[in-house]
């Protein structure tokens, strides 16, 4: 009985982590920590390459993510990126404008992907 009871308790939790993360406020969640998580690993790069200029170590970021997700190279992330104008060094954002702009594409790219994915 006792197992029972966890594991309703699990597959409780689980439904309500599912609808949290589908939720506005999840995705905002989600979002926040994207920036945060992209603003961080761009401070790293530019204290380990400080002569780097800010649309390289752009790209060179860019480029580490889409390497580690099949659908950010499927969708073209790294060009959309570079039709952004972030990878120019006339045109490249501030760094919280670019952990915006890849967080608010990456999160349109797994909406495309989970569409597809889903057959929808």
């Amino acid at each position: 009985m006792e197992i029972l009871v966890i594991l309703l308790v699990v597959i409780a939790a689980g439904a309500a982590l599912v609808y949290f993360m589908n939720s506005p406020r999840g995705m905002q969640v989600v979002r926040k920590k994207t920036v945060s998580t992209i603003l961080n690993d761009l401070r790293a790069l530019q204290l380990s390459t400080p002569e780097t200029p800010l649309h390289d170590i752009y790209y060179a970021l860019a480029e580490e993510r889409a390497n580690k997700s099949k659908w950010l190279t499927e969708f073209n992330y790294l060009h959309k990126l570079q039709n952004a104008g972030c990878f120019d060094p006339r045109t490249a954002p501030q760094p919280k404008e670019f952990a915006e702009l890849l967080a608010s594409v990456e999160e349109k790219i797994r909406l495309q992907a989970s569409e597809i994915a889903g057959g929808g």
